[in-house]
């Protein structure tokens, strides 16, 4: 009876500070070693999504800023998880489930917990949603499906966002976002000022966030806003631990000023696993993020899953197996 009790008692003190690790987001993410890069989930709006971002087999592997007069054929779309899957030059990699959506802005709250729910249902080992927060902030609508009326509307939205967020923290999933950055370059062209906050608005978001980050050891942060001010700046960026050139890589920035190119996904790319990184330094992540290789290697397996949907002209169903 005694040895019973004990038992009980035990597992009762086990269940119980299971139950407060899940459902307190501020405690560490339970990271099996060796096993962090196992199930990665993609969310975010549309620069996670590819938007804009193409590959075309006519350029070659080395030669990323072909002339524009050289012929083009059919592009081939990559968003921010084709990046991954071809970054990873040996099989089996990493198992990647993209949900990102670039109709995040049509109705944030709906879309943005949508996509927590799937991916939470795959069972992810790392989330990466660099750009989930944006239209909390950015836009006219709010989580709710509301007109956002003001600039407090705005602050109060991303509480929203950081509240869906915290579902992949209580899960025990270590998380790596994006914070904010200054997109008025892009009004007039994919943007409309009435979209775009106020640079002080900017300001308390972003600080927001930081703070949101600081007390939940499983988030890393990425620094859009300074890497996006470094890019205006022209010149070289320094992220994962390399020097990018544009003057070699070809514009990392589309002209609509709010999209990354696909080199410029690559660096994004680079930047969420070298902070996910410090989530298990026992295992050694399977990219390796060189541009012209990820290109040739996207672009083979778009070409393969294309080819595999094609069925030659006047071809017969397979003979049913003899008995």
């Amino acid at each position: 009876m005694l040895r019973t009790r004990a038992f009980l008692i035990g597992f009762i003190l086990i269940a119980t500070v299971s139950l407060a690790r899940a459902s307190d987001p501020t405690s560490t993410a339970v990271v099996t070693p060796g096993h962090l890069y196992d199930r990665i989930a993609v969310i975010g709006a549309s620069v996670s999504d590819g938007f804009g971002v193409f590959i075309r087999d006519d350029v070659a592997a080395d030669d990323l800023t072909a002339a524009k007069s050289a012929v083009r054929r059919v592009p081939s779309g990559v968003n921010l998880s084709d990046v991954l899957r071809a970054s990873v030059p040996t099989a089996p990699g990493p198992i990647i489930h993209h949900y990102a959506s670039g109709f995040f802005f049509s109705s944030p709250g709906t879309v943005g917990k949508s996509e927590i729910d799937r991916a939470l249902g795959a069972k992810p080992t790392l989330v990466l949603a660099v750009d989930f927060l944006f239209w909390y902030v950015y836009g006219t609508v709010n989580a709710d499906g509301e007109i956002m009326q003001s600039e407090a509307a705005r602050v109060a939205n991303l509480e929203m966002g950081l509240s869906q967020l915290d579902r992949v923290l209580a899960a025990g999933v270590p998380l790596i976002i994006g914070d904010l950055p200054d997109m008025r370059g892009a009004i007039g062209k994919m943007l409309s000022k009435n979209q775009v906050p106020a640079p002080e608005t900017l300001d308390a978001v972003n600080t927001r966030i930081t703070a949101w980050v600081a007390t939940r050891p499983a988030v890393k942060l990425l620094a859009l806003r300074t890497l996006l001010t470094a890019l205006k700046a022209g010149g070289t960026l320094e992220v994962a631990g390399r020097v990018w050139d544009p003057a070699t890589l070809g514009a990392l920035l589309q002209n609509d000023q709010l999209h990354p190119t696909f080199c410029g996904t690559v660096i994004i790319a680079a930047g969420l696993i070298d902070l996910a990184r410090t989530n298990d330094a026992s295992a050694l992540p399977p990219f390796v993020f060189e541009p012209s290789l990820v290109a040739a290697r996207a672009l083979e397996s778009k070409q393969s899953k294309a080819a595999s949907k094609k069925k030659p002209v006047g071809a017969t169903a397979d003979p049913p197996p003899a008995q």
